[in-house]
């Protein structure tokens, strides 16, 4: 039976490419979204930013890579000049917001179809990241503009906590799906959960003002003063690269962290799978995710996540199973003595084996709930919703596990 998407041609854009050296979930989401198009059928192009070094040109998984710009302004201005200039080539634009959309409605034809997809709003990073007339542009181009854009197009969130985002900040009305994400996850045995060492710590993630590594770094610095680690040989591994490397560095040297911490920058699949096999917790200090993907790497190998409770890790986080959700707070340090006493707690019930399998079992049942093959064959079925107007009778069409995924 062919496809209704055999044949359309569609353009996945997005800000970087998973050979970007800051890409991230959103570019595994993103990817992962092309590749549904192509495993139905679809022309897919993946148009994104291009970084020192990259070529304007390239394919992966049979998918045409088209790099423009650098830069997000550049990247922007230039991604809608070639929306314009391909128009008539173009019957499909997905476009995830990574903090901004690339407004592709503005060029589309008028028979185009166009897919935002938002991971989480970014209100209050523009604020954090920018100036302060470019903040002020930033959050009115999220808060009015996009909202106009795409208020005809079909609009994809990537949890409910973005949802509820999108909701209250952004003053969204119309419909919202969701389309969570997936996971790639190893074979691994929760049995194998004794052989991890109790006393290693693992962060994950790009190292950004937003996933605040600074907090728990203070954490870590305050487990010194607990009693109930006395003895205890505490390492942490952090992996992960990006522009606030160097002001981490500087923090765990003042906080006499220095032969604690190890920052391993970016970790080839083994290395990081390699770490992730030994550690007994996660942690994650993220002001806000739109979905916690490195919580659910994390649970893939057995291990457990500490994490503030914060749009996209309440998600991902099942409290008390896959790991510990702490009140959040606007006094940073109030965030930190959290991030520590729920840390203590994860440490001391990790120093037994059977705990730690115990807890592996708990996070692997969590994690396996997840898969890269069931969100693919969501997102194909969204796409030809978008293309013919209806619902499409697919024959590998997925039911929702539950109400956390609608299509």
């Amino acid at each position: 039976m062919t496809s209704p998407l055999t044949g359309a041609r569609v353009v996945v854009v997005n800000w970087r490419d998973l050979d970007h050296s800051l890409a991230g979930g959103a570019e595994i989401y993103a990817w992962q979204y092309a590749l549904a198009l192509a495993e139905g059928g679809a022309d897919v192009r993946f148009l994104t930013a291009r970084e020192r070094g990259q070529s304007r040109h390239d394919a992966r998984d049979g998918i045409a890579v088209r790099r423009v710009g650098g830069g997000a302004l550049g990247f922007y201005v230039l991604a809608l000049l070639w929306l314009l200039r391909h128009r008539r080539q173009v019957d499909a634009v997905i476009d995830p917001a990574g903090g901004l959309p690339s407004f592709s409605p503005l060029v589309n034809r008028r028979s185009t179809a166009a897919l935002l997809i938002v991971h989480h709003v970014h209100q209050a990073q523009f604020d954090v990241h920018f100036p302060a007339p470019v903040a002020t542009l930033g959050r009115w181009l999220e808060r009015v503009a996009m909202r106009r854009v795409y208020r005809h197009q079909t609009t994809v969130a990537v949890s409910r906590s973005t949802e509820a985002e999108m909701r209250s900040q952004l003053g969204w009305t119309g419909d919202i799906r969701i389309l969570e994400n997936g996971a790639d996850l190893p074979p691994y045995d929760a049995a194998r959960a004794v052989e991890k060492d109790p006393d290693r710590i693992v962060v994950l993630g790009r190292l950004v003002t937003h996933k605040r590594v600074d907090l728990v770094l203070g954490a870590v610095a305050a487990l010194a003063d607990r009693p109930e680690l006395a003895g205890r040989q505490l390492t942490v591994d952090v992996v992960g690269q990006g522009p606030e490397r160097e002001r981490l560095v500087s923090r765990a040297t003042a906080l006499d962290l220095i032969d604690v911490v190890t920052f391993h920058g970016f970790a080839p699949a083994e290395r990081k799978d390699e770490l992730l096999a030994r550690a007994t917790v996660h942690v994650c200090g993220s002001d806000a995710e739109g979905w916690g993907q490195a919580v659910i790497d994390a649970a893939g190998w057995g291990v457990p996540t500490v994490a503030r409770d914060v749009p996209g890790l309440r998600d991902s986080i099942r409290d008390g199973e896959s790991g510990w959700l702490v009140d959040d707070d606007e006094d940073p340090r109030v965030v930190v003595e959290r991030l520590a006493e729920a840390l203590a707690h994860a440490l001391v019930a990790g120093a037994d084996p059977a705990a730690r399998v115990r807890q592996a079992e708990s996070c692997l049942a969590w994690a396996r709930q997840f898969d890269w093959s069931q969100m693919r064959s969501h997102a194909r079925d969204l796409t030809i919703e978008m293309l013919l107007g209806r619902a499409p009778a697919s024959p590998d069409r997925h039911h929702p596990r539950d109400a956390r995924v609608a299509v």
